[in-house]
């Protein structure tokens, strides 16, 4: 009877240090399988990107300062980084705009009409739908940002605007390594 006690009390004091002994392994985000076809009109999709570092910028058509912001901050940190714009909002030309215009109000963003700068041309950025993507990592801000590696693992995920040019050079590293 001595033994089930001793027992009994080393197991209860132990059972808060399980797990403490082994070493818990990180798990691997992939990003989710998508397909669209961009205001460009090529299509994007996993087997495209395989191989390549990529930037996916969650916006939607209507979403106009923090997601352009983002935009013009990636832009502005390395110019002509893969970026994948996708739309979250899974209406047709949502808030009135089709792909090509939401393109077009993204690079006007930093129009100066003043001085006639037109700013930056965001011409390597692709404008799609993302929906199912977003859903599928979380998203539900915004301007929300995920860098992805060539083995298409999501090495980094952010919500909301993100607009500091020394961490995104630093997470855009850590995906391209």
């Amino acid at each position: 009877m001595l033994r089930w006690k001793v027992f009994l009390v080393l197991v209860v004091m132990l059972t808060p240090l399980s797990g403490c002994t082994s070493e818990e392994e990180d798990s691997t985000q992939v990003f989710p399988s998508f397909s669209a076809v961009a205001d460009n009109g090529e299509t994007y999709d996993n087997a495209r990107m395989d191989g390549s570092a990529f930037i996916v910028v969650f916006s939607a058509e209507w979403c106009n300062s923090p997601c352009y912001t983002t935009m013009h901050a990636i832009w502005n940190a390395k110019a002509e980084l893969p970026v994948l714009v996708m739309s979250t909002d899974p209406a047709e030309n949502a808030g009135g705009y089709s792909l090509e215009e939401w393109h077009d109000a993204a690079n006007a963003h930093d129009d100066d009409e003043n001085t006639g700068d037109t700013g930056v041309e965001l011409t390597t950025y692709a404008f799609m739908k993302g929906t199912e993507a977003g859903e599928e990592l979380g998203i539900t801000r915004p301007g929300s940002l995920a860098f992805v590696n060539g083995d298409g693992e999501v090495t980094y995920l952010h919500e909301g605007r993100m607009d500091d040019s020394e961490t995104i050079l630093e997470k855009w590293n850590q995906a391209a390594e």
